[in-house]
């Protein structure tokens, strides 16, 4: 049955690229289509696909006149899926060859769902997973309000790694992807989906991510701008959710507003920690209009 549509977008990474198509090429499930989205990539990007046409019989290239960045590449991507589940996949990271066949077959299981994701490998051995493999306690299905209140609500990481094999419907009413939350305007998506539709999981690692950089490195950076936009999200999808039990959400709004002021003035010693004085002026820059940051940070000083 003609059903899967994968998506991949791209931005000048054509060598990663050519490792993702030959793991997409090795599939038990091919898919019935293949969308390469490039968001006008300055690199050997196009001669990469057409390495790889002959592989897929229905491969389309698209490559935007502008580049749109991740939250428009998306949308442009999934604008021209045409069949009922539609995978979005990152273009450096690697699959097990059963991610397709695994994926088609937990939402042909759970017709409740909106998306299902899976575990990962891959995670820098450093981190606190076990050989860079992450797996969640997660059920094979889970009511979406109760996947967002266990998952998402007051949180500033997200369990959905940003590949996810989602249906048609679900994105038909919910697109587009907004660009107000850049680079993870995803995790927003899984928000909104879960508020309408169930959520299945594999507890299988089979997507392998691609790290340019070290993780110890990385420790020793922090995104502001990537923080500031979480709080943004939490606060726009508690109100999505909650709008029309407005003591709950008064209450949550409290909530959102204490555990965040311990995230920020965390990140604060973190900078210092890290005697990264420009991210600390920029820590600081962020709070200038929160003064409750601040306090906090003077809490934990003192505890």
């Amino acid at each position: 049955m003609t059903k899967i549509s994968v998506c991949i977008t791209t931005y000048k990474r054509a060598i990663q690229l050519d490792q993702t198509l030959q793991s997409l090429a090795a599939q038990t499930r091919m898919p019935d289509e293949l969308i390469i989205s490039d968001d006008c990539s300055p690199d050997e990007t196009a001669a990469v696909v057409e390495r790889w046409r002959k592989e897929f019989p229905d491969l389309r290239y698209n490559r935007n006149p502008t580049n749109l960045k991740m939250p428009g590449n998306l949308n442009a991507a999934i604008g021209l899926a045409r069949f009922e589940y539609i995978a979005n996949l990152h273009d450096a990271d690697t699959f097990d060859p059963h991610l397709l066949e695994e994926w088609e077959k937990a939402l042909d299981s759970y017709p409740s769902a909106g998306f299902v994701f899976c575990g990962i490998a891959g995670w820098p051995v450093a981190s606190e997973s076990e050989n860079g493999v992450i797996l969640h306690d997660v059920a094979p299905l889970t009511n979406g309000r109760q996947f967002y209140e266990r998952y998402f609500r007051h949180r500033y990481s997200s369990i959905v790694w940003g590949t996810v094999m989602a249906r048609r419907d679900a994105y038909e009413r919910l697109l587009p992807f907004d660009a107000a939350f850049g680079f993870i305007s995803d995790v927003d998506m899984w928000m909104r989906m879960c508020m309408d539709y169930d959520v299945a999981y594999v507890r299988k690692p089979l997507i392998v991510l691609e790290h340019e950089t070290s993780y110890e490195r990385k420790l020793g950076q922090f995104n502001w701008n990537w923080l500031n936009i979480m709080r943004l999200m939490q606060q726009k999808n508690l109100t999505r959710f909650y709008s029309s039990q407005p003591k709950i959400l008064q209450r949550e709004m409290n909530r959102h507003r204490w555990l965040t002021q311990q995230v920020y003035a965390r990140r604060l010693l973190g900078r210092l920690y890290w005697r990264d004085t420009a991210g600390l002026k920029l820590g600081l820059r962020s709070c200038r209009n929160l003064d409750w940051p601040l306090k906090a940070l003077g809490w934990l000083v003192n505890d």
